[in-house]
């Protein structure tokens, strides 16, 4: 740092004149302080080190061994890269202005101004535009590597099968939804990234981050896995099924006899994990998650979701009938009297859905209708034979994005919906069932046949209605 420092003197008096050159030397070390202060905020945080020392009795309580708490956590800070991640100063601010915004609510006909907290929490992009989410090459790259899996571990998966109740395909699904089946790593700090949100994560979530911290580090000291090769995402999930510590502690599982619980390399144990997972929140044996459905005309879209969950019989009544992918015979329904919801995930222009309680599991793994829609369909696609056409969606998703999707576009247009009473949806940015119900609602309260989908000629009427 100080030979970097003589050199960019050096320089900078070579082109400038000495009152001059002071000045841009001080700013010089001014924006290089600036920009380490994110770095070691929390290196002198007397704070810190007691909610370190604090946080002892809790993972001596758990029969973590003093020696790897200590080597674990002594040197170890907050990285306040990380998103939702802040100073406990920045958070003290956040929730300042947040207050104050909620005290003074936006009244019909002002503009949006500045748009409420949910608006800006981290999401992936791709849980916009919908299409976007089933790229078609790399979800065709999913597939070969599935049926690869399913080929080599067909004995196996089985047994795992026979032993949980649970269809492999789903796990399948999710395995390669969230790590490409182990080709997506993950390359953050496991420990360091636990911490960072325990102590300068949202206040609201702290205590279970508190929680998952203490678990990670017993599962190291149990030798489940090395403190180096212990990687998670941002968000503190980790493995090849991207469990956090409470979903380990209460769902791993030895599968291959080895002695460890290892879903980081293990496919045996991460498969029947998982499996133990998805039966013990809820999974169905021998149901499915759903299937592609064709609507008569004038349908109402605005019935989707679970509070118009009805019988499959009730749902035929309405003129829904599954699609035939193979010509011939419409396949049939099973059970009439099994409970389903509607799902339209790009609206009416796209393809629709009949869902049952298996898909309401995969939410329950990740809280999003696309991710639950994706692992089922990578699932069946795996364990579908035949030619491309029987195995893939028979309605084709939007092609292009008309109407331009942001987060500030579709939190906008929640804030109208909101305003004229067409939904009662937080706003959050995300194109999610509850907003293209609010669409439904309102385009039936102007006499508009329903598409459950933005336009921006939507908008515009959004925006004069709402003044």
């Amino acid at each position: 740092m100080q030979a970097a420092n003589t050199q960019q003197a050096f320089w900078l008096h070579s082109i400038c004149r000495k009152i001059l050159c002071i000045s841009v030397f001080g700013f010089t070390l001014l924006f290089q302080a600036e920009n380490l202060k994110a770095e070691n905020t929390g290196n002198h945080d007397p704070d810190l080190q007691q909610w370190k020392k604090n946080l002892w009795p809790e993972a001596k309580a758990l029969g973590i061994r003093y020696s790897t708490f200590k080597s674990l956590i002594k040197d170890t800070q907050p990285d306040y890269k990380l998103p939702r991640v802040r100073t406990h100063k920045d958070w003290a601010k956040i929730a300042k202005a947040e207050k104050l915004r909620k005290s003074k609510p936006l009244k019909k006909g002002a503009q949006t101004g500045k748009f409420p907290a949910s608006c800006y929490r981290p999401r992936q992009k791709e849980f916009l535009f919908p299409t976007s989410y089933f790229p078609p090459k790399h979800l065709n790259s999913l597939i070969r590597r599935g049926k690869l899996l399913k080929q080599k571990y067909n004995s196996i998966f089985k047994k795992i099968e026979t032993d949980f109740g649970v269809d492999v395909k789903a796990v399948l699904g999710i395995w390669g939804r969230e790590t490409a089946f182990g080709i997506a790593k993950n390359r953050y700090d496991g420990i360091r990234t636990l911490l960072s949100l325990a102590y300068a994560g949202p206040a609201e979530s702290r205590k279970g981050h508190i929680a998952n911290l203490l678990i990670a580090m017993k599962f190291i000291d149990d030798g489940h896995i090395s403190a180096k090769n212990y990687k998670t995402s941002f968000a503190g999930a980790t493995g090849y099924p991207q469990f956090t510590p409470d979903v380990f502690e209460k769902y791993a599982t030895d599968a291959d006899g080895d002695g460890r619980k290892d879903i980081w390399n293990s496919v045996p144990d991460a498969v029947a994990s998982t499996a133990r997972y998805l039966k013990g929140i809820g999974w169905q044996t021998n149901q499915p998650w759903g299937y592609e459905v064709q609507l008569p005309d004038g349908f109402d879209c605005s019935l989707e979701g679970p509070k118009s969950r009805m019988k499959i019989s009730e749902w035929k009544k309405l003129g829904v009938r599954r699609v035939n992918k193979e010509g011939g015979k419409t396949p049939a329904f099973p059970d009439p009297d099994l409970l389903a919801q509607f799902m339209a995930p790009a609206g009416m222009p796209g393809p629709k859905f009949l869902v049952f309680e298996n898909f309401e599991v995969f939410r329950r793994y990740n809280k999003a209708d696309l991710y639950a829609l994706f692992v089922g369909h990578l699932g069946d696609q795996i364990y579908c034979n035949g030619p491309k056409k029987k195995c893939n969606f028979k309605a084709a998703w939007p092609a292009k994005d008309h109407f331009n999707f942001s987060r500030k576009r579709i939190c906008e247009m929640q804030i109208h919906l909101q305003r004229l009473n067409a939904s009662d949806e937080i706003p959050d940015g995300l194109f999610g069932g509850k907003t293209r119900r609010g669409i439904g609602n309102f385009e039936k309260s102007i006499g508009r046949k329903t598409s459950c989908y933005p336009s921006k000629s939507l908008l515009k009427i959004l925006q004069t209605k709402a003044k």
